[in-house]
């Protein structure tokens, strides 16, 4: 479910988008006109299961996830790394740590915030896009992470 995921992704986020406007005119949103609930439930839904399944994808595929070791090769791995990621990559072994831990924390656990109120879910909002900005920085697949952004 969870290989390359961003086929999905794209057309549920697009799918979703279309019931953002009203259906029936073609005239502009009027101003009182509040959007689904439906519709951002299904926004909700969408970006928890893409973040925790990315999360949990790691936890259960990779060792070095779980020891805290992957921060440490992923930089000179990954698949367009920029000079960003060469400093990412000289950082120290605790920075790494944190990193991955930050990661674990981002992805299993904040998803969970969407559930808990308008407060936590301007809090998940935050921190995810602080994450997927730190992604784009330092050279990751940067399509995923504009789109997870959106």
């Amino acid at each position: 479910m969870y290989s390359f995921g961003w086929e999905s992704q794209l057309l549920e986020t697009g799918f979703l988008g279309i019931f953002l406007c009203p259906l029936w005119t073609l005239s502009r949103l009027p101003q009182h006109t509040p959007t689904s609930r439906i519709v951002l439930w299904g926004f909700r839904w969408l970006i928890f299961r893409i973040m925790l399944g990315a999360g949990l994808i790691k936890i259960r595929g990779d060792r070095c996830w779980r020891d805290l070791t992957c921060m440490d090769f992923h930089y000179e791995t990954q698949p367009m790394p920029n000079p960003v990621a060469y400093y990412l990559h000289h950082s120290p072994w605790w920075f790494h740590r944190f990193e991955t831990l930050s990661n674990h924390f981002i992805e299993l656990l904040v998803p969970f915030f969407l559930f808990l109120g308008r407060r936590a879910c301007i809090i998940h909002g935050v921190l995810q896009i602080l994450f997927q900005a730190v992604l784009i920085v330092s050279g990751n697949l940067s399509f995923l992470n504009w789109l997870t952004m959106v």
